[in-house]
């Protein structure tokens, strides 16, 4: 047993919070800020995450090396994260390493697939009520179409409309995300009717979404955009849940000024705002007018590569 260490790219969700958990296609992409994991002889505590991967590795694949080192900083802003799936490609990177410290090539797509289910399943230790999305984008990388009903769940890579600019822009701002989503389940149990309503629109919107992202649409990519944000800030007035708050609402402002549309990346209420755009230009703009109103661009390569060994 040779150890060998792995790193899985952060995620941006396109479209699809929280239509995702009824079924809905979210579009992720994959982003070229990454976890790593090594092999440390120096045992330190580990994140959930992180144990529940390697004891369920373990009982898998045989005896590990017990420490790990990880590496985060590349999906935080001055210690504070970001929003991009940090927790995640930390399990999905523990399963990696685990597999390739057991001879196993991450090239091969059954690999591939096991430590996906092993990552969703130590992932599930912390975000029981997730989707998995942020984990298949930190596995699998680049742009994908991923959907799951009951415990069936379907991805399927895409290309980005060769049309489309795509910005991050980090609000300053931590996001509680089981908050906002405790009180948008809260509406789901209190309020049923209300609650089938705005769901049921977010997940047209993301149909139409996922249908013009994969037909290479960028221009109904914006709009639909445009619209899936408004409709999270609806879902959120309907249940008491700040996720549009008054940063994301000016980033979708500011985007609008400049041709384009944007939206909360994630379950909102902080975070990260993710713009979309056909002029590159207008994309340069938006971000220096962010810079000036407190918002924080984020730089990335968009459709990193999945989990690898380092």
């Amino acid at each position: 047993m040779t150890p060998i260490g792995a790193s899985s790219p952060g995620k941006a969700l396109l479209c699809g919070e929280y239509a995702v958990l009824e079924g809905a296609p979210a579009v992720v992409a994959a982003v070229d800020r990454r976890v790593s994991v090594a092999w440390s002889d120096h045992p330190r505590p580990m994140p959930p995450e992180v144990e529940t991967t390697l004891r369920l590795a373990e009982a898998e694949l045989g005896p590990l090396p017990r420490a790990l080192s990880l590496d985060v900083k590349g999906l935080q802003q001055d210690g504070v994260k970001l929003g991009l799936g940090s927790s995640a490609a930390a399990a999905v990177a523990t399963a990696g390493a685990s597999f390739s410290t057991h001879g196993r090539d991450l090239a091969d797509s059954e690999v591939l697939q096991r430590v996906f289910s092993l990552a969703l399943e130590g992932h599930a230790s912390i975000a029981p009520q997730g989707s998995g999305v942020d984990v298949a984008a930190s596995t699998f990388g680049g742009f994908l179409r991923f959907a799951r009903t009951e415990d069936a769940i379907e991805t399927r890579p895409l290309e980005r409309p060769s049309s489309l600019t795509i910005c991050l822009v980090w609000t300053g701002h931590a996001a509680r995300t089981s908050e906002l989503v405790g009180k948008v389940q809260r509406l789901r149990r209190d309020d049923p009717d209300t609650y089938r309503e705005h769901m049921g629109r977010l997940s047209e919107l993301s149909v139409r979404f996922a249908s013009a992202f994969e037909a290479g649409k960028a221009a109904e990519v914006i709009v639909e955009a445009g619209s899936y944000g408004t409709a999270m800030g609806a879902l959120g007035t309907a249940s008491g849940a700040a996720i549009l708050d008054t940063r994301l609402e000016r980033a979708a402002e500011l985007a609008a000024r400049f041709s384009g549309s944007a939206k909360p990346c994630g379950a909102g209420g902080g975070d990260v705002a993710i713009a979309f755009f056909l002029d590159p230009d207008a994309a340069k703009s938006f971000e220096l007018a962010c810079k000036d109103e407190g918002l924080h661009p984020i730089d990335v390569s968009w459709g990193a590569t999945g989990v690898q060994t380092c």
